[in-house]
């Protein structure tokens, strides 16, 4: 079977998705509309800097591919959509497969290129390579040692008193628990591209930094830019692309590349669209989707004895991140729900992913109501009645899953829930509104302080009444919403996430929700972070998640409304006591 592709708007490129190596690694093959002789593997960065250099990396594929270049990008074994699990080896496997689907496709000239810990895989590809002509290194750490000991860094720094212990053997980074194969595999990473072979090399880097020592040699294009800050050092939700260094990337490789040589348009190699996995003692089927009229792209996971009759899940996931999750968490998810005989569809929003076109400077998208379309459009793709349909999301995916929906789920879970906005946001008006408020002399923190002092003074039932106009945040409104619908709901949420449902006055509406047709549980969790990326709570949510979805739809007992659970760590500190964390 192959591939699904798509020729997008306005656009002189065809993109492919599937899996390669019988399955094993998903990909996206980017062909121009004409012949390519040269074919640029863009190499995925690593856990949690993959997830936010997704957008980056496509509009460097798009824009080549547009120009005559053909590009693959594909996921690490053991990270992404892949199917088949991170080895010593495997950080090899990626690559290869890549640059195969490449050669087979009429490209007879390799070039490798990668972001950030990306770079040092496209390098030591390139190495590897013996007939590889160039690679381009874009922000690239000075080896795989010193990045693994950043992001071992950067994990413990932002999640403070909220990191849980590593689970036995591992090492946990911000998107990723690896083990010590893994691990070492990473570390023996290096930037040597064998100079003595003649290969071009392209190195992006920021202003005034410097360049690693085996990078200095007469083969070596250094450019510098401005803009690689605003890439890797910031959440997922404040990183932006960087267009300078995009453009710079892209000018070099186009450079190397060469004008194309027909108007002929080349074949493609055979993509699996779906895939045959086991989990535990089950077969289960993967495949790509697109879903709506905005053709949101997705994957479908369902058991392959009886798949088409399942009950169905979607999945949203958190702020602008794509259809994995945090730490995969959406990967595991979906294959745990399916080896129950559950059906479920993983989705890019708007903005996120592989879902519509890339530009340099993209419209943040967060709470917005084009997401609650691609809500609505995922639930009609469904196409199950309420009682067969549930949706679980983490974050602003939490948010989503408790607005009523046209078809009401028969259950929502709702992970790490922390905004309880009765609307969807409007960027222009909460700007505008900015405005208005600093012109009449209030600063965003006059105005918080003015907020604490009303909540403190004001009677609940008039503060319910502003929150339902949407002027402050409360539990009750956002719970009781899906509860009217008779929609089981069930929050999980951190200690940092605790301390804002306390304060939105969740235990007041938790007294005053019940009765209404929909049940109502709370799971307040002692430790763990809202992004997920501490292994205890994922692994937490994710069963909490999973127990809900199979006690919905295949009754066998109730839980109790609220559950406390017990730090895994020895430690007297409270939720209060914690900085709070952000998707």
């Amino acid at each position: 079977m192959t591939g699904s592709g798509a020729t997008r708007p306005g656009s002189s490129e065809t993109v492919h998705h599937g899996w390669l190596g019988d399955g094993a690694i998903l990909a996206a093959l980017h062909l121009p509309a004409v012949e390519s002789s040269t074919g640029v593997v863009l190499c995925a960065p690593l856990a949690q800097e993959h997830v936010i250099a997704y957008r980056t990396q496509r509009l460097l594929a798009s824009t080549l591919a547009s120009q005559g270049v053909a590009v693959v990008r594909f996921d690490h074994a053991g990270f992404g959509d892949s199917t088949v699990e991170a080895t010593r080896d495997s950080l090899s496997l990626g690559p290869r497969l890549a640059a195969e689907a490449l050669r087979r496709s009429g490209c007879t000239k390799i070039i490798y290129a990668g972001f950030g810990s990306g770079a040092l895989v496209a390098a030591t590809a390139a190495r590897d390579d013996a007939e590889a002509v160039g690679v381009a290194l874009v922000d690239p750490p000075a080896s795989g040692r010193n990045w693994l000991r950043r992001a071992r860094t950067l994990y413990t720094v932002s999640l403070g008193p909220e990191v849980e212990p590593d689970p036995a053997g591992m090492i946990t980074i911000a998107g990723a628990d690896l083990d010590g194969e893994v691990a070492a595999a990473i570390k023996a990473l290096t930037l040597d591209q064998a100079p003595d072979r003649g290969m071009p090399v392209l190195a992006v880097i920021r202003r005034g930094t410097t360049l690693p020592a085996n990078l200095a040699n007469a083969h070596t294009t250094v450019v510098e830019t401005d803009d690689l800050p605003g890439l890797f050092d910031a959440s997922s939700i404040t990183s932006r692309i960087p267009a300078e260094s995009v453009a710079a990337a892209g000018a070099w490789l186009l450079e190397q590349a060469g004008a194309p040589s027909s108007t002929t348009r080349p074949a493609h190699p055979e993509l699996v669209s779906s895939v045959t996995l086991t989990e535990g003692c089950a077969l289960l089927e993967e495949r790509v989707v697109h879903v709506g009229p905005h053709r949101l792209f997705g994957i479908e996971t369902r058991p392959v004895l009886g798949g088409d009759d399942a009950p169905v899940v979607i999945l949203h996931n958190g702020a602008s991140e794509h259809r994995i999750g945090a730490s995969r968490y959406q990967v595991v998810l979906a294959r745990r729900l399916a080896e129950q005989g559950i059906r479920s569809i993983r989705l890019d929003r708007r903005g996120t992913g592989e879902t519509g076109a890339v530009v340099a400077d993209e419209p943040d998208l967060l709470y917005a109501a084009e997401w609650l379309e691609d809500g609505e459009e995922a639930v009609a793709y469904a196409n199950v009645p309420t009682e067969r349909l549930g949706i679980i999301g983490l974050c602003v995916g939490a948010w989503m899953a408790l607005v009523p929906t046209r078809v009401a789920p028969r259950f929502a879970v709702a992970l790490s829930l922390g905004n309880y906005r009765t609307g969807p946001a409007r960027h222009d008006q909460e700007a505008d509104g900015a405005r208005t408020v600093q012109a009449a002399g209030w600063t965003p923190r006059l105005r918080d302080r003015a907020m604490t002092l009303a909540k403190k003074r004001l009677p609940y039932g008039v503060l319910l009444a502003g929150a339902r106009r949407g002027h402050l945040q409360f539990a009750e409104p956002v719970l009781a919403a899906p509860l009217a619908q008779g929609t089981d709901v069930v929050v999980v949420i951190g200690p940092s996430d605790t301390e804002i449902f306390e304060e939105r006055r969740g235990h007041v509406a938790l007294g005053r929700l019940r009765g209404l047709p929909g049940s109502l549980r709370v799971v307040q969790l002692e430790s763990g972070d809202h992004s997920l990326f501490s292994p205890g709570m994922r692994s937490r949510s994710i069963d909490e998640a999973v127990e809900t979805a199979v006690g919905a739809f295949f009754p066998a007992g109730a839980l109790p409304p609220v559950e406390q659970h017990a730090d895994t760590r020895a430690s007297s500190t409270t939720s209060r006591d914690r900085p709070r964390a952000r998707v």
